[in-house]
């Protein structure tokens, strides 16, 4: 079965989301949201990456990010933040801003709400976690900004808003079979918010090497048949270019050699490998494409600097 690099991507990250509260602001406010790795450790610890995103209901809002500045975000307009940057939500936007948890006394409700009463302007939000695991290498994280925003489009907004507050309702209920709904509808929605990132916004690096018409081709052939003991010639005879283009742009775009992306996703496919199931090294070794377990050991250890076997034992003991 034929499969693209972001989906393929995508499927390993594990994507999933959680601690989905909402906000009702009056102005003037100014709150500093929570230290995304303090709730990693809190509430996802077996995440490698936690992104938070807000979906503005009411706007407008005033988000100011740690070294990206400040986005105005209208009703039906969401934010993401793929590296967990510390970031305030305020209006007007130079208030100075407050932790959160000096109002925890003012957070009450099913789902949890808090409510900053005053005399001013009223907004709202929907706000949340994306979580995810890249044990080794995810370079669709590595190459998305420090902030995305997906404005309010009339003809698909409506589509985000909807299974974006499902998504809420799931995730607070405790019905059959929500945790493995809230899974598929985070998955969705990330993949959303991406695809329109690629629509939208200016790209680089590995995003904009998806849309290249012989890099793309290339990391397709490689996320199609991670096994397949391929060559720079036979990518690039593949791709419909030469050895040397196809060497040069792909550094350029992607930032490593052909054969070093393909390294690094077989490691990424073997440490999922090695976390979820008790496979041997020998079978792993032979799917993703070594002749030997021993093969298999040396370009791991050359990657993540220990064998295998010793990551796998330290990180399951953990």
């Amino acid at each position: 079965m034929q499969t693209d690099a972001l989906s393929d991507v995508l499927r390993v990250l594990k994507l999933s989301g959680g601690m989905f509260f909402r906000v009702r602001l009056r102005t003037p406010y100014a709150i500093t949201a929570k230290d995304a790795e303090a709730m990693r450790q809190a509430f996802a610890p077996g995440a490698d990456h936690m992104l938070p995103f807000h979906l503005v209901t009411q706007g407008p809002i005033y988000f100011n990010v740690d070294g990206a500045g400040v986005e105005r975000l209208e009703t039906g307009d969401v934010i993401v933040l793929p590296h967990g940057a510390g970031h305030a939500l305020a209006n007007p936007p130079d208030r100075a801003p407050v932790p959160v948890s000096t109002f925890k006394d003012q957070v009450s409700g099913s789902p949890p709400t808090l409510v900053m009463e005053g005399d001013g302007e009223e907004a709202r939000a929907l706000c949340g976690f994306f979580h995810c695991r890249g044990r080794l290498f995810n370079p669709l994280m590595e190459a998305l900004p420090e902030v995305l925003v997906i404005r309010q489009d009339p003809e698909r907004t409506p589509w985000l808003k909807a299974t974006l507050e499902r998504t809420f309702d799931e995730t607070l209920g405790d019905r059959p079979g929500g945790t493995a709904l809230v899974e598929r509808l985070t998955g969705l929605l990330f993949m959303e918010v991406v695809q329109r990132h690629l629509e939208h916004a200016e790209q680089g690096g590995w995003l904009e090497g998806l849309t290249d018409p012989v890099i793309g081709k290339t990391l397709k052939l490689i996320h199609d048949q991670p096994a397949r003991p391929w060559t720079v010639d036979e990518l690039a005879r593949r791709s419909g270019a030469s050895r040397s283009v196809l060497a040069s742009r792909f550094v350029e775009l992607v930032g490593m050699s052909p054969f070093r992306y393909l390294t690094a996703w077989r490691m990424e496919l073997a440490a999922a490998r090695l976390l979820e199931t008790a496979d041997g090294l020998a079978d792993i070794a032979s799917d993703i494409g070594y002749e030997s377990e021993a093969s298999f050991s040396r370009a791991f250890k050359r990657l993540v600097g220990e064998a295998p076997s010793h990551w796998r034992s330290a990180r399951q003991t953990a």
